[in-house]
């Protein structure tokens, strides 16, 4: 009992102690007008590094080794046929949860795909968080990051169906290249 006394007794000083330094409570109206201070953190595109471009090429050769051991099939066509390979994989439980990285190369391959069928091509996005490869349409702000997009839904044990992810990025693409298109074009 004694142990259940010191997080209300806390909770109190601190009410107190907000009361004391003049902080008010805003009303609902206000929190709904109120205009937060966001810091915006600068993200930084380029083309990929050399580096990179190797990491990229080294782990789309070991998929394609992966593909041609597991499955018997000797090469990718770097199309939307490919999706139905990469079903397979999952189907077949090739990979283990605990392969990120074979996760990864499959979603660099689901990657290529993308930017052959909707004219992306693959950059590097600096942001707070980190860096990452990314796939940009044209010299817009619109990215795709396809290399964690199968890793991620492994890690939250996420039911993977790569028609739906393929179909719901081409939705999206779709948006922002009309919405791109659409907008007036200032010089």
């Amino acid at each position: 009992m004694r142990y259940r006394l010191i997080p209300v007794v806390l909770m109190v000083c601190s009410i107190s102690v907000m009361a004391a330094e003049g902080l008010r409570e805003l009303t609902e109206d206000e929190l709904e007008r109120f205009q937060f201070e966001i810091e915006e953190i600068p993200v930084t595109v380029k083309d990929l590094s050399l580096g990179q471009r190797y990491g990229l090429s080294t782990q789309r050769r070991e998929m394609e080794d992966l593909i041609a051991r597991r499955l018997g099939i000797l090469g990718l066509k770097g199309d939307a046929s490919d999706l139905k390979v990469l079903q397979s994989l999952i189907e077949r439980k090739v990979m283990q949860s605990a392969d990120v990285r074979q996760w990864q190369g499959m979603g660099i391959v689901f990657g290529d795909i993308l930017a052959k069928e909707f004219r992306l091509h693959w950059v590097s996005y600096e942001d707070d968080r980190g860096t990452s490869k990314a796939l940009r349409w044209g010299k817009t702000g619109n990215y795709v990051f396809p290399v964690t997009i199968f890793s991620k839904r492994v890690q939250f044990k996420e039911k993977i169906d790569v028609n739906a992810i393929y179909n719901k990025i081409e939705a999206d693409i779709e948006r922002f290249k009309a919405f791109e298109n659409n907008r007036p074009v200032f010089k």
